[in-house]
């Protein structure tokens, strides 16, 4: 956790966000006519930290459209046979994901995405919670639920887009667009018209290298984790 703290940090860092004024503001004023153009009234919307940062993030003319694509590979269940599935509660709070295994007959009618190594997989329903993973090599051919938008990424590190995904700010930003009371969801479009700023080639290695040492420590920790069970059992 402490490692990707690191990458967060710095990607913040370099997108110039640390001199940047995140305060909720109590009250505001916004013209008319940005409502009438947003086609909305809620104040939440209309914060001004959420202007600043699409401003700071708008500056690069990138959206995320043009650095990843929406991978559509679709699962179909057979009888008899197991697959891995990845769900939603399977996320962690450092970007990695964990499975189960689940018999074909017993498949849920959200088990529908096929995902491959270094995807980026990030929930559309309340974007809030920050549920982004990148899928590692042994989660190959894993299936996860259709809550879920696959991005594979084109002209940047998935590394670096699975940490701007999971940026506090972005995530309120992502979650404003969200429609629906009981089950807010973000479209696809929406996610991949959000603005990303692009790192240098420099911070964006260093992010790849402390992603790649956080995924190693927790490998790390499991593998004691085994070790120290099986010396109990003994």
């Amino acid at each position: 956790k402490a490692l990707y703290l690191q990458a967060e940090q710095l990607l913040l860092d370099e997108l110039g966000f640390k001199d940047l004024d995140l305060r909720h503001q109590l009250c505001y004023t916004v013209p008319y006519k940005k409502t009438k153009e947003a086609g909305r009234l809620d104040a939440e919307y209309f914060q001004p930290k959420y202007e600043r940062s699409l401003g700071l993030l708008g500056q690069s003319g990138f959206q995320i459209k043009d650095v990843a694509k929406v991978r559509k590979d679709r699962f179909k269940p057979k009888a008899g046979e197991p697959f891995d599935y990845i769900e939603i509660g399977n996320l962690h709070a450092n970007g990695q994901a964990d499975s189960e295994k689940i018999m074909g007959e017993d498949a849920p009618s959200r088990a529908t995405s096929v995902v491959y190594t270094n995807d980026v997989i990030t929930s559309t329903v309340r974007p809030i919670r920050r549920l982004s993973a990148l899928i590692q090599p042994n989660q190959d051919g894993f299936v996860c639920s259709s809550g879920f938008a696959v991005l594979q990424t084109t002209n940047i590190e998935p590394e670096v887009l699975l940490v701007f995904l999971r940026l506090p700010i972005v995530c309120e930003i992502l979650d404003l667009k969200t429609k629906a009371s009981m089950y807010p969801a973000i479209s696809t479009n929406d996610l991949l018209g959000m603005p990303i700023a692009m790192p240098s080639s420099q911070v964006r290695q260093q992010i790849v290298q402390l992603i790649g040492d956080a995924v190693q420590a927790r490998q790390k920790a499991r593998q004691l984790l085994e070790e120290a069970k099986l010396r109990v059992e003994e």
